[in-house]
């Protein structure tokens, strides 16, 4: 790959294909919410809900809502807690 002088590659690399983040952020999603679902069913002061965007809400009474979802620009799964406040996470 030659470069003239001064001339600069336009492209950037992500840490992973786009795809292979949407898969892996797409299946973490999924079993979360499996999981998360059964313990809904085990008490009635515990709510989920997947919007199917990526996006996973659960509430606990008199505790608060935590928020999990995608963030596909950085390739993170980000999380809002109402204990620990906002936490990011990334494949590595």
């Amino acid at each position: 790959d030659r470069r003239r002088e001064g001339e600069r590659s336009m492209s950037t690399k992500q840490d992973m294909e786009a795809h292979v983040y949407h898969s892996l952020a797409n299946t973490l999603i999924d079993l979360m919410t499996e999981e998360l679902e059964r313990t809904e069913d085990e008490r009635e002061d515990f709510e989920v809900e997947n919007s199917g965007d990526g996006v996973v809400t659960v509430k606990v009474t008199g505790k608060g809502t935590w928020v999990v979802n995608k963030q596909a620009p950085s390739q993170q799964i980000w999380l809002s807690s109402p204990i620990s406040g906002p936490t990011h996470f990334a494949y590595k």
